[in-house]
């Protein structure tokens, strides 16, 4: 796409329409419906049935988040992964990771609360039945890093932002993916999920390839989901 139909206002409009309709699909999350339906059922037809429809209303969430990402995304979906690529993994996670704790010191000492409210709304949902427990640890660990990163980094950084920018996607980006999984007032946990993004975003411009993110994505995702477990279990 060159420079002059990118900025196109009418083109520009649909893509940022679509980036909205994405970012509330995922901000209201209709693939938790099931998860909340298990609690009260005790027949395992019922429980086959939210199960399958969980697994399918993720898949088709991904589907329109891959959709729109292969009409308006400027990189190749099937690039490898390299080795200098998990070592730019690591180290933006370890680096991340040093944040995060930095900021929820701070949290703990200003607002007293270790716990932000995303958190402990996946912590309600996995404490609900071990069927649980197994979906959601597909959910965090496989289809949301797949989900969000075609969202927030593939398709809002390369649809609604020029390759002449660099910081400003990550920027925003990094914002917007703070302001999705911050469902409170404390202003360091938001800090938190927006570093994350930041790191994220930072690692897909850096590549240029989606996997790379998904990675970063994922891995943080499964110390996360073992660090809960472990706490609930």
């Amino acid at each position: 796409m060159n420079e002059s139909n990118f900025w196109s206002g009418d083109k520009l409009f649909d893509r940022i329409i679509i980036f909205i309709l994405l970012f509330l699909m995922i901000i209201f999350g209709p693939q938790f419906l099931p998860i909340f339906a298990l609690s009260n059922q005790n027949t395992i037809y019922m429980k086959v049935i939210l199960s399958a429809l969980y697994f399918l209303i993720y898949l088709l969430m991904i589907w329109a988040a891959y959709f729109s990402y292969k009409k308006h995304g400027r990189n190749d979906l099937k690039q490898p992964i390299t080795k200098s690529n998990w070592k730019l993994v690591i180290i933006a996670y370890v680096l991340s990771h040093v944040i995060e704790g930095f900021l929820s010191f701070l949290s703990n000492v200003t607002y007293h609360e270790t716990t932000s409210g995303n958190q402990q709304a996946l912590q309600n949902m996995l404490s609900s039945n071990k069927l649980t427990v197994v979906l959601m640890l597909f959910g965090i660990v496989i289809f949301s890093p797949i989900l969000e990163e075609l969202v927030f980094r593939g398709y809002l950084m390369d649809a609604l932002f020029s390759p002449k920018f660099k910081w400003l996607p990550i920027i925003i980006s990094g914002l917007l993916f703070g302001l999705a999984h911050n469902t409170g007032l404390n202003i360091f946990f938001f800090l938190v999920y927006a570093q994350i993004g930041f790191f994220l975003a930072y690692v897909y411009q850096k590549t240029n390839n989606l996997k790379v993110s998904i990675a970063l994505h994922m891995l943080n995702n499964l110390i996360s989901a073992i660090i809960m477990v472990k706490m609930l279990f």
